[in-house]
């Protein structure tokens, strides 16, 4: 009963539960369950092909199970239409992935901006404000009016999580966030990443595979084999 409880708390963002995701004949997920709290930065590891992407995407509701629930704030988003989950997406959650994913024609300012355009601010709000993350992140303001194509690796990614947090996210979800850079660069944006997530209140979900970034999180999980064995 007392777990039960603990279960249902407003302290609790996210619950999966026997998460089942299959690709065909392959099993991704094979009942996953796993909860995280408020506030909590949490990281997931695993060997390659564990599943561990897979959980975050469908804890994002990026992915929909084969089977299972994820409960985001007591709503199954498993069970949501395609369009609430893109509501979500672009209100609630944010995303930082391997190759950060910026429009390549547009500008790291554009690119930062263009959440805030898309929930409907008006354009001078939305540039005043990717300005302000940008500037917080680090980048100059020449740099701002560059293409993603002319900034460094290490730029890039600080732009993607400029672009992530300017939403003000409930949830920041990363995809191996700094798996394309160097290990100087890695440190710089991980500080970044955590600080500002901190700063901001935001529950931080990470897949790496890296144990030097691992270790910025609070608590770690394992997944083998499409479920989650152990922290």
């Amino acid at each position: 009963m007392s777990k039960q409880k603990q279960l249902n708390s407003t302290d609790i963002i996210i619950q999966v539960a026997d998460a089942k995701k299959n690709y065909g004949q392959t099993h991704a997920l094979r009942g996953a369950n796993l909860t995280i709290k408020k506030g909590e930065v949490l990281a997931i590891m695993g060997p390659s092909g564990s599943g561990k992407s897979t959980l975050l995407h469908a804890m994002a509701g990026i992915d929909t199970l084969t089977s299972g629930h994820v409960h985001y704030n007591n709503t199954d988003i498993s069970k949501l239409s395609d369009k609430r989950r893109t509501e979500l997406r672009r209100t609630d959650f944010g995303f930082v992935f391997q190759f950060s994913q910026l429009v390549p024609e547009l500008t790291a300012l554009d690119n930062v901006a263009v959440p805030l355009l898309l929930n409907k601010y008006s354009k001078a709000e939305a540039y005043r404000l990717a300005e302000n993350w940008l500037h917080r992140m680090g980048i100059s303001k020449s740099q701002m009016n560059h293409l993603s194509s002319r900034l460094s690796g290490g730029q890039v990614q600080r732009v993607a999580i400029a672009r992530a947090m300017i939403i003000q996210p409930k949830i920041l979800f990363a995809d191996e966030p700094t798996g394309s850079l160097d290990s100087l660069n890695s440190e710089m944006v991980m500080k970044l990443f955590i600080e500002t997530a901190r700063e901001n209140n935001t529950t931080v979900v990470m897949v790496t595979h890296e144990p030097s970034i691992a270790a910025y999180a609070d608590r770690e999980v394992i997944v083998r084999d499409g479920q989650v064995t152990g922290e």
